[in-house]
């Protein structure tokens, strides 16, 4: 089960990743819906779970939180926050049954809100597939500037896809 409550929305909670979620995070990485959206494509297991939660999720240099409403409905994360730059990439990932609902848009919020304000951050980037309309609506619905397109980028099912990049300043926010 998730941890303890770190930030709180009205509709959302962001909670601590503990060990205890690990086979949940690993249906999350290898969930055929959530996969096609994101690079790689190689099956994730427990081992190789335990090993992302101890170096990334469990990391200095990120903040993964599960969003949770009644249960857990997603994943959020500032990674590669850069104290000296003052720059963090943010992530986020819905399970499909509860996309469009809202909980994407007000984690990104909550999390955003933090890195400007608690963080020192002055920029908070984030890229996703180009074909990928979902996360570019998100990123556009909470201000961030479409910055260019590095073409075919990453690798995926069988083609070379180009990559979006978006980011806000902290002035923009």
């Amino acid at each position: 089960m998730p941890g303890a409550t770190f930030l709180e929305g009205d509709n959302v909670e962001l909670k601590t990743i503990e060990e205890e979620d690990l086979e949940l995070l690993q249906e999350m990485g290898n969930n055929p819906e959530l996969r096609k959206y994101s690079p790689g494509g190689t099956p994730v297991n427990m081992n190789q779970q335990r090993k992302i939660f101890e170096e990334f999720v469990s990391g200095d240099d990120n903040i993964f939180l599960l969003i949770c409403t009644d249960e857990p409905v997603g994943w959020i994360n500032l990674k590669h926050i850069d104290k000296d730059s003052g720059k963090a990439e943010l992530g986020v990932r819905i399970l499909p049954e509860h996309q469009e609902n809202g909980y994407g848009t007000e984690a990104s919020e909550l999390l955003i809100e933090h890195g400007f304000d608690q963080l020192r951050l002055h920029r908070i980037y984030g890229r996703t597939f180009d074909f990928n309309q979902g996360s570019k609506k998100l990123m556009e619905k909470l201000g961030f500037e479409r910055e260019g397109v590095h073409r075919e980028e990453e690798f995926k099912d069988g083609e070379y896809r180009d990559v979006a990049y978006y980011s806000i300043l902290k002035e923009e926010w």
